[in-house]
């Protein structure tokens, strides 16, 4: 717990660092996000190329075949966190290259590339936990469609697709 010394010295100093005043120390803080990208909201940077970004959201698409919303946007968050762990690829060539190395930069930017890797594993694990259910159910689905078909040929009875779940809109 602090006492009120310490409070009162704490608000003194707050007072002192306030962030930028200027228009431009502004719109260069406003930029600090976007320094190396690994946790801004944006996902492409200016300079990215945007069509090798959605070639590989196009392909990791096609590759888990997602049907449900939550799936999907499981998979967008794996394309957004490949494209991240890629541009840490790019950073450290860009760090390492450099005429006097920025290491500190280099271990930020690895700890970045960890916590990346560590979410893409789990996000990776949920995708295809999701995508499995999802497909064990549909096949489940099909399985007892076929049965019911079978029993109304034996019967001589004509099945209502719709009743067992297909043509839905």
């Amino acid at each position: 717990m602090s006492t009120a010394a310490q409070l009162t010295a704490n608000l003194a100093n707050a007072q002192h660092s306030s962030g930028p005043r200027t228009e431009i120390g502004k719109a260069v803080s406003s930029q600090n996000a976007l320094k190396h990208g690994l946790t801004a909201k944006t996902i492409l940077l200016p300079g990215e190329d945007e069509a090798a970004y959605r070639k590989m959201c196009d392909g990791m698409f096609e590759n888990f075949g997602p049907v449900t919303v939550p799936a999907q946007e499981l998979v967008q968050l794996l394309c957004e966190t490949q494209w991240r762990l890629q541009r840490c690829g790019r950073l450290e060539v860009a760090i390492l290259s450099a005429e006097a190395p920025d290491f500190k930069a280099l271990d930020i930017m690895s700890k970045h590339e960890a916590r990346l890797k560590k979410q893409y594993s789990a996000t990776l694990k949920e995708a295809r936990s999701m995508i499995d259910v999802t497909a064990s159910q549909e096949a489940a689905e099909m399985r007892e469609a076929v049965r019911i078909r079978r029993a109304d040929k034996l019967k001589a009875t004509t099945t209502n697709l719709q009743d067992l779940g297909f043509f839905r809109k």
